[in-house]
C-alpha cells in the first residue's frame, strides 16, 4: 500500500496535481481487499471461539499529526480509512451471524500498561511497549488487554444500581478515569465488592 502511495505522489510532483485514475484504482482496489480479508479473519477468529461480542476502538475523526504532508500525509489518511471500512466490514457480517459490536474509547489504550503500573516506553517501531518493572509486551497485546478491560467495566456498571456504582467508585477512584482504564481496573472492580462484603 505504502509503495503505491509513494508512486502516487511521485506522479503528481513530476506531472502537477492529476486525477491519476490508474493510481486510485490500484489503491482502492488493495484498500478493499485488505478491508475483506482482515474482516473475515476477525470473524472466523470469533467463530472459532463461540465469541457473541466483538469490541473495537471508537476511531472517531482524523487527526494528522504536525507537519505531516505529501505521501506521508496520504498514507494516514489511507490506513484510517482502512481501519474504518474493516470496522463497518466486521459489524456489517457479524450482525449476519447475530454477533454484537461495541466499542470503547480509544485513548491511552495503547500508551498505559495493562498492569496499572504507568505509562509504557514504546520501541521506535512502536511494536512493543516496555513497562516500568522492565517487561516487555507487544504494544497490540498491550492494547488489546487494555480495549478488552474498558468494555467488561462498561458492562459491568450498567448492571449496578447508582448507590452500588458510588460505592465500588469511592472504593476504586481509579475506575473515575474513564481514558486512565485497564485490565488492573478491572481486576480492581472485581475484587472491589468481595472486600465491601457484597
Amino acid at each position: 500500500m505504502n509503495t503505491k502511495i509513494n508512486k502516487l505522489k511521485k506522479a503528481q510532483r513530476n506531472s502537477g496535481y492529476i486525477d491519476a485514475p490508474n493510481y486510485w484504482r490500484r489503491i482502492n482496489g488493495l484498500q478493499n481487499h485488505i478491508k475483506v480479508n482482515t474482516a473475515v479473519e476477525i470473524i472466523a477468529f470469533a467463530e472459532e471461539r463461540n465469541a457473541d461480542v466483538i469490541v473495537f476502538e471508537y476511531l472517531g475523526k482524523m487527526k494528522l499529526p504536525k507537519g505531516v504532508y505529501g505521501a506521508k500525509k496520504l498514507r494516514h489518511k489511507v490506513h484510517f480509512w482502512n481501519k474504518l471500512g474493516i470496522q463497518n466490514k466486521v459489524e456489517e457480517m457479524a450482525h449476519y451471524r447475530k454477533m454484537r459490536i461495541r466499542r470503547v474509547n480509544a485513548k491511552y489504550t495503547s500508551a498505559l500498561a495493562f498492569d496499572g503500573s504507568g505509562e509504557v516506553q514504546r520501541n521506535d517501531k512502536k511494536d512493543l511497549a516496555t513497562f516500568r518493572n522492565g517487561k516487555v509486551y507487544h504494544a497490540d497485546l498491550n492494547a488489546s488487554y487494555n480495549i478488552g478491560a474498558r468494555y467488561f467495566i462498561r458492562e459491568k456498571f450498567k448492571s449496578f444500581s447508582e448507590k452500588k456504582r458510588l460505592t465500588i467508585e469511592a472504593k476504586v477512584p481509579q475506575l473515575l478515569a474513564r481514558t486512565r482504564l485497564t485490565l488492573a481496573s478491572l481486576i480492581s472492580l472485581h475484587q472491589a465488592p468481595r472486600t465491601n462484603g457484597a
